[in-house]
């Protein structure tokens, strides 16, 4: 028997489009036939997740979607679209997302927050995620009204905050909140946390990812919250007295990550503690640097790591530990669980690392140590290729394989030879943002920085790419023209120095997808020609001039842009050492 696509009910093509994004479900879905596009359009569980589109999609999205079928929203100011909340409040009525459970404003102004919750409907929210980059303290009372009507909501189960500590602090939070996940990522108060758990009976998982909270030290256990099941506290910087008399609060606690610096860790210390306080705790995370008066030696780590070696670390609860420094800081030791529960690591290219573990089988950087870093810090100076360590460059398997964002900072003399371990420490191919950056560009790191952005050819999935100059943007000048030639056609972002009209022509040509560029322009002189170039070349662009950068979110593009580009014509000295 024949079957055609078009016996098959809707409902299965619907169940599909829950597993794709809108843009792939509106411009490459519906464009296909007639019963497409009535399938998407009577599609009713939009989530619209406008994070680095283009301007001239999220006008097409705004334009083609019916509010009423969007069940969830997030919103970005951001460098890579600015104003998009604006323009998104001019082009959508509002009070038509009657379906909303989950909203994200990143970003968002004050006086924007107050125009859009007056206007939409949150009876159904689930999830609330916020950040406020911009205050008004004349809308104070009035965001404090929304917020805990929204914190109010019998269906609310996760929220994100990332708001200044005197407006958490005065939101009126509903006796019986209904929130069981919920993170903070601001400067809290003690008092502000104690209503909050105080508050939250069914909270069961906490994230502060900033310090503990203010005034702890003067704490006096009155209570216990055993609903709180998970706790991660991202940004630790208090003593060892000030963290146990947080977690005295937590008895329940069955998982516990710590990412900080200062607390001095003793494995006999924590294993008292979690044996008598923490006895449900059976997944424990760390990563903690302290910094010691004087150089360490091998014979310290000893001392450090001989306390995680009992029975409890090793055999009862199978926590694996390293303990370790760098012999250019050996001052600064590392104490970490495996795996590394960081996502952002620096890791020194020209540095020896002297370690020790508890675990006889686990060798440090291995894969399953590194496994959770996607973000690398990568300082490449002058000696980096010459001290590797041999094991590290002829290595089979590359030692950070999930990184997605490489921060690499190129010393001032640094040689080409460099570039050959490169695959050896990431897998290139995996790269969505990379940053290139030196306190000062000249022709003896020239070579390396193009050989790096040549290679970048390599990285299919590369979406973002800034190059930056600490010291003075005109160190980048004589060699723009053949950066510009060279740039990853792939790019959807960039951040770049710019000294000649002709060079955005030729970044716009070359970057077909560009969505967004940041042209770092000292002269406001020339930043008014570069705005007015946008202008007459593109449609609808939105350009904010920020910190002597002139961001502009491009709009749609006129066709005689390729038409009547000039080519640049590189210079003869331009790849010169």
């Amino acid at each position: 028997m024949n079957l055609s696509i078009q016996t098959l009910p809707v409902e299965i093509f619907h169940r599909i489009f829950d597993s794709l994004d809108v843009q792939t479900i509106l411009f490459s879905i519906r464009s296909v036939c007639r019963l497409f596009r009535a399938m998407v359009n009577t599609y009713d569980r939009y989530i619209f997740d406008f994070k680095s589109i283009s301007k001239s999609n999220f006008h097409l999205c705004c334009h083609l979607i019916n509010p009423q079928n969007v069940i969830s929203l997030k919103l970005y100011n951001d460098e890579y679209t600015p104003n998009q909340i604006g323009l998104f409040i001019s082009l959508i009525r509002l009070r038509q997302f009657t379906r909303l459970h989950s909203i994200t404003f990143f970003g968002i102004e004050e006086f924007q927050l107050n125009i859009i919750l007056k206007r939409i409907h949150l009876n159904l929210l689930t999830s609330f995620s916020l950040h406020i980059q911009e205050y008004d303290n004349r809308r104070k009372k009035t965001t404090l009204n929304f917020l805990s009507s929204i914190l109010a909501q019998s269906n609310l189960r996760k929220v994100e905050l990332k708001i200044r500590n005197d407006r958490i602090s005065n939101i009126s939070w509903s006796v019986n909140s209904r929130i069981e996940y919920l993170i903070i990522d601001s400067n809290i108060n003690f008092h502000s946390i104690m209503t909050i758990l105080s508050c939250s009976p069914q909270l069961h998982t906490l994230i502060l990812k900033q310090n503990l909270p203010i005034l702890i030290g003067n704490m006096k256990q009155t209570c216990s919250f055993s609903q709180l099941t998970s706790l991660t506290i991202e940004n630790l910087d208090t003593t060892i007295d000030q963290l146990e008399s947080f977690l005295l609060l937590m008895p329940s606690l069955i998982y516990l990550k710590i990412i900080g610096q200062r607390c001095i860790f003793d494995g006999k210390r924590c294993e008292q503690f979690i044996q008598v306080n923490l006895p449900n705790l059976n997944n424990f995370e760390f990563f903690i640097e302290i910094s010691k008066p004087i150089n360490q030696t091998q014979e310290d780590l000893q001392l450090i790591i001989e306390s995680f070696r009992s029975s409890f670390w090793i055999e009862y609860k199978k926590w694996f530990v390293i303990c370790q420094f760098n012999s250019n800081e050996s001052y600064r030791i590392q104490i970490y669980s495996i795996p590394i529960c960081k996502s952002i690591l620096r890791y020194e290219l020209d540095s020896k690392y002297i370690y020790l573990s508890n675990s006889t089988i686990l060798l440090n950087y291995d894969l399953l140590t590194t496994k959770n870093i996607n973000e690398l810090f990568l300082p490449w100076k002058s000696l980096t290729y010459g001290n590797m360590k041999e094991e590290e460059s002829t290595r089979i398997n590359t030692m950070f394989p999930n990184v997605t964002k490489l921060n690499v900072d190129i010393c001032r003399r640094t040689h080409l030879t460099s570039l050959e371990f490169l695959t050896s420490i990431i897998d290139i191919s995996k790269l969505v943002e990379v940053k290139l950056e030196s306190f000062y560009f000249n022709k003896d790191n020239q070579n390396l920085l193009f050989e790096i952005i040549s290679i970048l050819e390599q990285a299919y999935t590369l979406l973002s790419l800034i190059i930056h100059s600490r010291y003075s943007t005109y160190e980048l000048y004589p060699f723009l023209n053949g950066i510009c030639s060279i740039i990853p056609r792939q790019i959807k972002r960039l951040q770049i120095p710019i000294n000649q009209l002709d060079q955005v022509g030729t970044i716009l040509e070359r970057c077909q997808n560009l969505s967004v560029i940041q042209c770092e322009i000292t002269r406001l002189k020339f930043s008014q020609e570069v705005i007015d170039w946008f202008n007459q070349n593109t449609i609808d662009s939105i350009v904010r001039r920020h910190a002597r950068c002139d961001i502009i979110w491009i709009g749609k593009k006129i066709n005689h842009i390729m038409n009547n580009h000039k080519r640049i014509k590189l210079d003869d000295n331009q790849f010169d050492s």
